[in-house]
């Protein structure tokens, strides 16, 4: 399921540990989701149908040696949760997921193609710029100012 809305929106981890999912895409995620640890340090948030697409390529990849298949199954599987967005449009980030994401106070969720990821602030602009040569590469690969220049 895609959302097109797009977007960051900036939140704030709560004391119990939840954030807020924007009011704009709360008509996409809604009731009860998964959550659990990005490729990088951040917290995916996604449908039930979208993780067991996820889960089936996971699990059924004959590409993987039988250790990388472990570490994906730690990574990304093992610790998944289902959780339920609340009438206030909360979602809790359990403990784990937090810690690996490092989620402190100050966060941005993230709607991206077919789930959220939600970022420690600090952590994400510090991605940014840890991996700026590696972005304008990929622009330049894509034709770089072509990109953003539209046939009108």
């Amino acid at each position: 399921m895609k959302c097109d809305t797009g977007g960051s929106y900036p939140s704030t981890l709560d004391d119990k540990g939840r954030v807020n999912i924007p009011k704009s895409l709360r008509g996409v995620y809604n009731g009860e989701l998964v959550v659990t640890m990005g490729l990088r340090a951040c917290a995916r948030i996604m449908k039930g149908e979208v993780w067991d697409q996820i889960r089936e390529r996971l699990t059924g990849s004959n590409e993987l040696t039988e250790d990388e298949q472990e570490l994906v199954e730690l990574q990304l599987i093992a610790p998944r949760m289902m959780m339920e967005v609340d009438q206030a449009g909360r979602i809790a980030i359990p403990p784990v997921i937090r810690r690996y994401a490092r989620l402190t106070k100050n966060c941005l969720i993230l709607n991206l193609e077919n789930r959220l990821e939600v970022w420690d602030e600090e952590l994400y602009f510090a991605h940014l710029d840890e991996n700026r040569a590696a972005i304008k590469e990929a622009i330049r690969k894509m034709g770089s100012l072509k990109l953003f220049k539209l046939d009108t």
